[in-house]
């Protein structure tokens, strides 16, 4: 009976194994085709699913398509005369799908330092139909079809080679120079001069915007591949963002800017959207209608199943979908609109490019539902800690939509922060970053009636320990303020802005160490040492799942912290030592006053003080993954 489903069950392989991955290879590129651009603009909390998902599909795709071809040349040494002739046509749309489609060439930024290798897959793949294509002749009566399938093939794994190519940082710089006309920029743009009562209008309008964002890209992305900007053309940047009408077209002009980074690091556009690659698009366009008609005249004198002449069918009238749908996409691209940007229509120029949502992430939540110390001690054995982390971080995090006038009070304050904080930071490293911070942190405290106490207490703190003291402390104030008591001036609610940024900036500590980690080469003590700490502190064994439990035991932990008192006779050293004895100090001197406003001009500083110390790299990685904050306020500051 055994042998009886084993031997079925390889009949059944056989007929149909190549059938299901070709099917399969073209559902992927569909979804990838359709869904890949949300990438750039997914939430925070379900966008790492997303995220994932995409991952999964993008890996599949590759991997389907090169496994069916391998299915392809196996069954024609194996059996040649088996092998019918609509498979071996079916090859040819293999190699389509492995050129992929045009709204995704590399997931990640180090996809692209890989374009040698993908070359040699162009020159395998290739090589594999082309054999399977010459061994099926002289009997082959499809022979025409395959030949134009196989050079549209050729032609979109090679755009996607060449994408793959530019984008990787030995050659992303080449040929680019700031250029105030856009001459140098992946698609031609015109920028025509214009007469003072036009171009006076023209600024007034969310036209400028798109102006403002391509004007500066070259400049912005030639940060990624070598020497910082001169100061004379960071103040060039930071003189023309400021001359926009308001805050919210700053927002703009940089999400824009984003965008057009995203589309040159991981999509195609750097390739197809030049008149070169129009006409190659069009070759492909040409070849894949030319196979689907000669198909068609070759099926009235072949006798081939059903099912395969629909798959067959499928195949054809799914590639030229792509590609009408690829050219749907690319007219939308930010690049087209600035080309167009005369007669470009607002409906398309205001679509959503960032998810405009904040990260949110707690120190005494995250500390409340940590997980026992039994747990950590499996996960240890297990060798999963850093997975059980990574969850319990995933399972802690929130997201705040972020408003216009947040953003606003962000912007006004980095247009007031002096030029000294950039320069002297320079993008420092390590020790250098934290000594930089030190130097600054005065400016960052003007602003506050007791500022010198406050001084003294973060003296010996670096730049990590003082956002995590600055973070409990905010949190002590935000829970044992009333909910209705809130600090507005000129506008702004100075007590949520303080509570946005906070856990904002705890949240890329903990779960985007990689952009913070010029300024806390000791994070991962200094984190380890506070969690022990307040385990010791507040005990957590009365905690259940029921939300006002969890409330209540948070209220507990932070009454818990304010209430530490130092040592009488060195109080000053168990300060420096410990964060949550920092902390509490630095609670119980803002308690005096709430002075919230002075506080989140503090937030607006040390936000600043990371942005401006994280890679470049690591900012130009964050288009491909919705955005966040911390790069826009770099390009802000710069």
């Amino acid at each position: 009976m055994s042998s009886f489903v084993i031997e079925e069950t390889k009949k059944l392989w056989a007929t149909w194994n190549i059938r299901v991955f070709v099917i399969v290879s073209l559902s992927v590129q569909v979804f990838l085709i359709l869904f890949a651009p949300y990438r750039k603009r997914r939430g925070k909390i379900y966008g790492k699913c997303v995220d994932l998902l995409i991952w999964s599909i993008y890996l599949l795709a590759d991997w389907v398509a090169g496994f069916s071809i391998g299915l392809i040349v196996s069954k024609q040494i194996k059996s040649p005369t088996e092998s019918s002739d609509i498979q071996v046509f079916w090859a040819p749309f293999l190699l389509l799908h492995l050129g992929g489609p045009d709204t995704i060439t590399s997931f990640a930024l180090e996809d692209n330092e890989f374009w040698v290798r993908h070359l040699l897959g162009l020159l395998l793949q290739v090589g594999s139909t082309a054999y399977v294509f010459i061994k099926s002749l002289p009997e082959n009566k499809l022979w025409l079809p395959t030949i134009l399938v196989t050079v549209a093939g050729i032609i979109k794994y090679a755009e996607r080679n060449r994408a793959f190519y530019l984008a990787s940082f030995d050659h992303l710089g080449d040929g680019w120079v700031p250029s105030e006309w856009g001459d140098e920029l992946p698609i031609p743009v015109e920028f025509r001069r214009m007469d003072a009562k036009t171009m006076e209008k023209f600024e007034k309008s969310l036209k400028s915007i798109l102006w403002t964002a391509v004007h500066h890209f070259g400049t912005i992305k030639m940060t990624l591949v070598g020497p910082f900007l001169s100061p004379d053309q960071c103040s060039d940047i930071r003189e023309t963002f400021l001359q926009l009408e308001n805050s919210s077209h700053v927002l703009q002009a940089m999400e824009i800017e984003l965008s057009l980074l995203y589309e040159v690091l991981h999509t195609k556009l750097p390739v197809v959207g030049c008149m070169i690659g129009y006409v190659f698009r069009f070759i492909t366009m040409c070849c894949i209608l030319g196979a689907l008609l000669s198909f068609s005249l070759f099926m009235k004198h072949y006798e081939l199943e059903q099912f395969d002449i629909w798959l067959t069918y499928g195949l054809l009238i799914g590639a030229l979908l792509l590609e009408f749908m690829s050219i749907i996409l690319l007219s939308l691209s930010d690049w087209i609109l600035a080309a167009h940007i005369q007669s470009m229509e607002s409906k398309f120029f205001n679509k959503r490019r960032w998810c405009r949502v904040v990260s949110q992430l707690n120190f005494i939540t995250y500390y409340v539902k940590y997980s026992p110390v039994l747990l950590r001690d499996i996960a240890n054995y297990l060798g999963i800690r850093i997975l059980l982390e990574a969850i319990k971080g995933i399972l802690c995090l929130s997201s705040q939509n972020f408003r216009e006038d947040q953003w606003h009070f962000i912007y006004e304050e980095v247009k007031k922060l002096s030029t000294s904080l950039m320069e002297d930071a320079s993008r420092p490293t390590g020790l250098d970053a934290n000594q930089a911070w030190k130097s600054n942190r005065k400016q960052a405290l003007e602003s506050f009636s007791n500022s010198t106490d406050i001084a003294n207490i973060l003296e010996e703190l670096d730049y990590s320990k003082s956002v995590l003291t600055w973070h409990i402390a905010t949190e002590i104030c935000w829970l044992q303020t009333e909910e209705d008591q809130t600090s507005t001036s000129n506008g702004f609610n100075h007590k949520e802005i303080c509570k946005l940024l906070s856990d904002y900036m705890f949240y890329l500590l903990v779960m985007h160490p990689a952009m913070m980690a010029a300024v806390s080469v000791s994070w991962k003590i200094v984190f380890a040492d506070t969690l022990a700490e307040a385990e010791s502190l507040v005990s957590r064994r009365s905690i259940s799942s029921n939300e006002k439990d969890v409330k209540r035991q948070i209220s507990k932990a932070s009454k818990k912290i304010l209430e530490l008192i130092p040592n009488a006779r060195n109080p000053q050293r168990d300060i420096d030592r410990s964060v949550l004895f920092a902390a509490s100090a630095l609670a119980k001197q803002l308690k005096k006053s709430y002075p919230w406003e002075s506080m989140s001009i503090v937030w607006v500083h040390l936000m600043c003080f990371a942005a401006i110390n994280c890679r470049p790299q690591v900012h130009a990685q964050q288009p491909s993954k919705g955005g966040e904050l911390l790069t826009f306020v770099d390009i802000l500051s710069r």
